[in-house]
């Protein structure tokens, strides 16, 4: 009997990962590659140069290559100190990313069934719940944008937790290395909805049976929430610090246009994905779809017919229509979205972490609460007619019969529930295994067309011709993203040809792969300069503002215009003149101390890039007249991306200009002394230096990078002294 309870645990627990990894089966035995949509382009590059830099046994806290260079460790998306990011070290990068997801998959399927079984969910219960959770169209569709998909599957664990009123504090250190451990996933908009879906559920705790002698007080309990919370932040200042001075200096000081806000928004065609009326779709929507059988909603709405449960369910179902009312297209979401500080974020589609969520949970409770409720005879008919109403669905939904068939079968199962059949202890467990069961298969059957593959050593191969690149002087421009991506996205089909012309045409993070300096940066948080420099790049002044940024070369698939060019292989080769290169010596100079002001004279032609620089205050030592003798500038003894060396010999003073980015925490020093770094063309840095020869080291020394790390060790310390410390003595007030 014991034995086979456990071996009923084991297949149920296990049940919610099966879809995942019929998805992923490609990656796990062939050595494909998971490429649909921002994979191929934008995490593996960025994972594999992160994961390259830390074999080379470096904090890769600077990227050199990407726009004129951007703080790396502060953009969380590389995931530098996020645990799973060393799945990447592995020697094959496809099945480095193939883990990535799977590993997710399982934790988010592991923390939903805890949540369900922590409220005394049977098995079939909780694997219903689990699946709907772990394999539902949301989680198919997010699973491509992996700092979101990373946070996304820590949700469920986060939530039991909380939801269990943190009673001893093993449990508040629990939550905070989960909420660590989210946070360093690199997506602050789930983890910000997760810490309000935590604080919610723990102010309405479970009540334990047997209930405890002595209930946690509900001050201690708040103040528990808040140190669990507050501690798990800490844990991830490392990133989150140097993030808050990347936004600080970003372009999201200011709102984003309302059109870029709305991009991903739900509307009526989503929404009908729900039942599988919309096929998955490669472009347009964020998410490609957010299938979830019919069936599994009738099972949620059943949540309710439990007094017992109905507080739970009454705090998921708001949760559920928040994140329905905040992903929404049109009002009032769109209204919402314009408040601060929401109208700083993008593809508000995000925000149904907490629908998919609050729906998965339901179905979950749901289906035991039809199991073993004692609902009235109304409600059990009513339940019995949305099952009736689901199968119907089911059968004229277009999609592959096997799928359907999956969907009417739970339809059923979920009906015959609804009618007291559940009363029965061997059929209610076996109708309801049937429900989970034919939930597991339409969703792994429904959605096994979603992943795409390609062979992994596609995304390490770089063209020739972009190798050539890589060793020319200067920065490489290239042309609009969203119309690289359309010349590259020809077909739909994510493989490898279409890998190729990404790494050809250097979109997004591609650029790293081969090491070329680019102009243009594929940063979600790019830094104010990069994204007027981008902006620059769209204007009809467009070649010499990539000359201003250092570019050297225009590379594009398409002509480019009245620009004199070579074509190779089937791109544009175009020079740029005049650029900026990547050292330069002037002595002329003007002061702006408005950085966007002064690049936009550089970039517009107002002031001669080859004869002077626009500086953000007066250099001391002032070149003054000079007397036309011999400048030598010598070379870059050293280009690392925290470090950069020029030696040069002047034979006047003058200013050397390094066209890379300027910003908090570089340091210009020389022979130990530190040099006053001056901003050149409003985005650049500069040094002023007397005649004679000169070794000046550019270091990037960040006060926000050495700040972030000591909190989380302080943190870190703090979290393993009270695990070490134990369970505290309570006292309390006699009665």
């Amino acid at each position: 009997m014991q034995l086979g309870r456990r071996l009923a645990s084991a297949i149920s627990a296990a049940a919610a990962l099966v879809p995942a990894v019929l998805w992923l089966w490609p990656g796990l035995t062939r050595g494909l590659a998971p490429t649909f949509r921002d994979q191929a382009d934008f995490f593996y590059p960025m994972k594999l140069y992160t994961a390259a830099r830390l074999r080379a046994g470096e904090l890769p806290l600077w990227n050199p290559l990407s726009g004129t260079g951007e703080p790396w460790l502060a953009n969380a998306q590389s995931g530098v100190l996020y645990p799973p990011t060393l799945l990447f070290l592995l020697p094959s990068a496809a099945l480095g990313g193939t883990l990535f997801l799977l590993v997710h998959y399982a934790l988010g399927a592991f923390g939903a069934r805890r949540f369900l079984k922590n409220e005394s969910v049977s098995e079939t219960g909780a694997a219903l719940g689990a699946a709907a959770w772990a394999a539902s169209g949301f989680a198919a569709s997010l699973s491509p944008y992996w700092n979101h998909f990373g946070a996304w599957a820590w949700v469920p664990a986060i939530a039991a937790v909380a939801r269990g009123g943190l009673p001893r504090r093993s449990d508040g250190l629990a939550l905070a290395l989960l909420v660590g451990l989210q946070a360093l996933a690199g997506s602050p908009e789930v983890t910000l909805a997760t810490l309000v879906l935590a604080a919610v559920l723990a102010e309405r705790p479970r009540a334990e049976f047997p209930e405890p002698p002595a209930p946690l007080p509900t001050g201690m309990r708040r103040r528990r929430l808040a140190g669990g919370l507050a501690l798990g932040l800490a844990l991830a200042g490392g990133v989150l610090v140097p993030l808050g001075e990347l936004a600080l200096h970003s372009d999201r000081r200011h709102p984003l246009p309302a059109a870029e806000r709305e991009v991903g928004a739900v509307g009526g065609r989503d929404l009908a994905a729900v039942a599988g009326y919309t096929p998955p779709s490669f472009g347009g929507a964020y998410l490609a779809t957010v299938f979830l059988p019919p069936f599994a909603l009738v099972a949620a709405a059943a949540a309710f017919a439990e007094a017992e449960r109905r507080p739970l369910a009454r705090v998921l179902a708001l949760f559920a229509a928040a994140g329905i009312v905040l992903a929404a297209a049109g009002p009032p979401g769109v209204w919402i979205r314009g408040l601060p500080p929401l109208d700083r974020f993008r593809y508000p589609a995000k925000a149904l972490v907490w629908t998919s969520f609050a729906a998965a949970m339901l179905a979950g409770l749901g289906l035991d609460a039809l199991r073993f409720g004692a609902a009235a005879g109304r409600a059990r008919a009513g339940f019995g007619l949305a099952s009736v109403a689901a199968l119907a669905l089911a059968a004229g939904a277009p999609l592959p019969p096997p799928v359907r068939l999956a969907c009417a079968i739970g339809a059923a199962a979920v009906g015959l529930l609804a009618l007291g059949l559940g009363r029965r202890v061997a059929l209610g467990a076996a109708l309801g295994a049937v429900a989970a069961a034919a939930l597991v298969a339409a969703l792994a059957l429904g959605l096994a067309g979603l992943p795409a593959f390609a062979p992994g050593a596609a995304l390490v191969r770089c063209p020739e011709d972009v190798a050539a690149l890589a060793a020319s002087a200067g920065r490489v421009a290239t042309a609009r993203p969203e119309a690289l991506w359309g010349w590259a996205l020809r077909d739909g089909n994510f493989d490898a040809a279409f890998l190729a012309r990404q790494r050809e045409a250097l979109i997004g993070y591609t650029n790293l792969t081969c090491g070329v300096a680019t102009v243009r940066t594929a940063a979600p948080l790019p830094t104010a300069p990069a994204a007027a420099m981008a902006a620059a790049l769209g204007s009809g002044e467009a070649a010499r503002a990539a000359g201003a940024a250092g570019g050297r070369v225009l590379w594009t698939p398409f002509p480019p215009g009245q620009l004199p060019s070579r074509r190779v292989d089937g791109f544009f080769r175009a020079p740029l003149a005049p650029y900026l290169p990547r050292l330069s010596w002037v002595r002329g100079y003007v002061v702006d101390a408005d950085a966007d002001r002064a690049w936009a004279r550089i970039a517009t032609g107002d002031v001669d890039l080859t004869r002077a620089v626009v500086l953000d205050r007066r250099p001391v030592p002032d070149p003054g007249e000079g007397s036309g003798r011999p400048m030598l500038l010598a070379r870059l003894a050293e280009d690392r991306p925290e470090r950069v060396v020029a030696e040069m010999t002047a034979g006047e003073g003058g200013l050397l200009v390094l066209a890379d980015l300027f910003y908090p925490g570089w340091i210009a020093e020389e022979n130990g002394r530190r040099l006053p770094l001056l901003r050149a063309d409003g985005y650049f840095r500069a040094v002023a230096l007397p005649p004679g020869a000169h070794r000046v080291v550019f270091r990037y020394r960040p006060l926000s990078v050495y700040a972030g790390l000591g909190l989380s060790g302080l943190a870190l310390a703090t979290l393993a002294a009270l695990a070490y410390a134990g369970e505290p003595v309570i006292r309390r007030r006699a009665a």
